[in-house]
């Protein structure tokens, strides 16, 4: 009898200490849980000009995960993101065919602003919980200031090109083209005067990444990396945008074209002998359907300057030689025509078009590139033109 109320006591003690241990562990959990803040993100906006279908939209920047979509109502409105994710992030507003987008920096805590749909060129933040969206307020505040004349040129330009005729949509639509492309440009300057103001900040990267220019940029691009802090360059989205700028300073203007391996259809490898003047190197495959719309335009483009001392040259990232083989015969293409066979993995994929297709650039005899970006399907034989000039 005594073995078993031994055992009992023995038994009880047990269990008493393993509600003990398990009170302990969910003690720290509470206490873990509750150091970590689930304060939402709270926006609080006053909406005012908008159309009755209009929305914000906000979503992550880097993923493109959408976290909130909310009607315009054209009042104070407050929303809530309850488990924000923290970084950047895109404010979007969407009133037909009128669209306001600007980046900010998520986190919990309080945002208050203005959206107007009368003027959505306007940052709509006035006061956010954090130190870095405060450096995005102020960058916005620079292109504001450093913009507005441009800006007035752009809406000068695009209301004259709505207003064309078929006589001059052309030189309208090319007018156009140019003021946007001054627009990119001083988004460059935008930038570096705010890596100037904030060289420890790593907003320059993400808005030097979200411009997207390195290609044709990368002098600039370099010229602004070189001003920031080398905390900051050091970061792995620093190693990552330098990766970047000096892959595409292989193709600036001036420099070597890298060489273009893989071999011709009859077997015989690239060899500068076949380049002319002036060559337009094609990047392509033989399954893309934009390729195949562009083999088109560019057949009939072909004959026109074949003659002409100008060469294309073809360059496909193809993997199926059969593919590539019965492409080229269907859509009569006569220029030549290079691949490895590698695809994605073709050193000519990553030297020649960092990845993209299709992709356009100009060389010379010698190999030495003569455009500084991808040139469109629809500049490419002004550039030839130009070119062949000598201008």
């Amino acid at each position: 009898m005594q073995t078993y109320i031994t055992k009992f006591f023995v038994i009880l003690l047990y269990q008493i200490v393993n509600m003990k241990k398990q009170l302990y562990l969910l003690t720290l959990l509470a206490g873990l849980f509750s150091s970590c803040d689930p304060a939402p993100a709270t926006f609080n906006l006053e909406t005012k000009n908008f159309g009755p279908n209009a929305v914000i939209t906000i979503q992550s920047a880097e993923k493109g995960e959408t976290l909130k979509v909310e009607n315009i109502t054209n009042t104070n409105q407050t929303f809530k993101i309850n488990i924000p994710i923290k970084g950047y992030a895109t404010l979007r507003t969407e009133d037909g065919s009128h669209t306001g987008e600007y980046y900010f920096y998520l986190d919990k805590g309080s945002f208050k602003g203005v959206l107007d749909g009368k003027n959505i060129n306007s940052y709509p933040l006035k006061n956010v919980p954090t130190e870095e969206g405060e450096q995005f307020i102020n960058y916005y505040k620079l292109k504001d200031s450093m913009s507005k004349n441009l800006l007035d040129s752009l809406d000068i330009a695009e209301l004259a090109f709505d207003q064309a005729t078929r006589a001059n949509v052309l030189e309208r639509a090319k007018e156009v083209d140019r003021w946007r492309e001054k627009k990119i440009l001083l988004q460059l300057d935008i930038i570096k005067a705010f890596a100037k103001k904030y060289p420890g900040s790593t907003h320059t990267l993400f808005l030097l990444e979200q411009l997207g220019r390195a290609d044709s940029e990368a002098k600039n691009y370099l010229s602004i990396f070189n001003s920031l802090d080398k905390e900051v360059q050091d970061s792995k989205k620093g190693k990552s945008l330098l990766a970047e700028i000096n892959q595409a300073s292989q193709m600036m203007a001036g420099s070597k074209m890298p060489n273009i391996e893989g071999e011709n259809p009859d077997g015989k490898k690239f060899n500068l002998s076949v380049l002319k003047k002036v060559n337009l190197v094609i990047c392509w495959t033989s399954y893309s359907g934009k390729s195949r719309k562009n083999n088109q335009v560019l057949v009939n483009l072909y004959e026109k300057y074949k003659n002409k001392d100008v060469e294309f040259i073809g360059v496909s990232f193809d993997k199926k030689r059969d593919w590539w083989v019965n492409v080229i015969k269907d859509d009569h293409l006569t220029w030549p025509q290079y691949s490895d066979l590698q695809g994605a993995k073709s050193p000519n994929a990553k030297n020649l078009s960092n990845y993209n297709v299709t992709y356009f650039f100009l060389v010379d005899k010698n190999g030495t590139v003569l455009t500084n970006n991808d040139l469109s399907l629809d500049f490419v034989d002004d550039e030839i033109s130009k070119n062949l000039a000598g201008r």
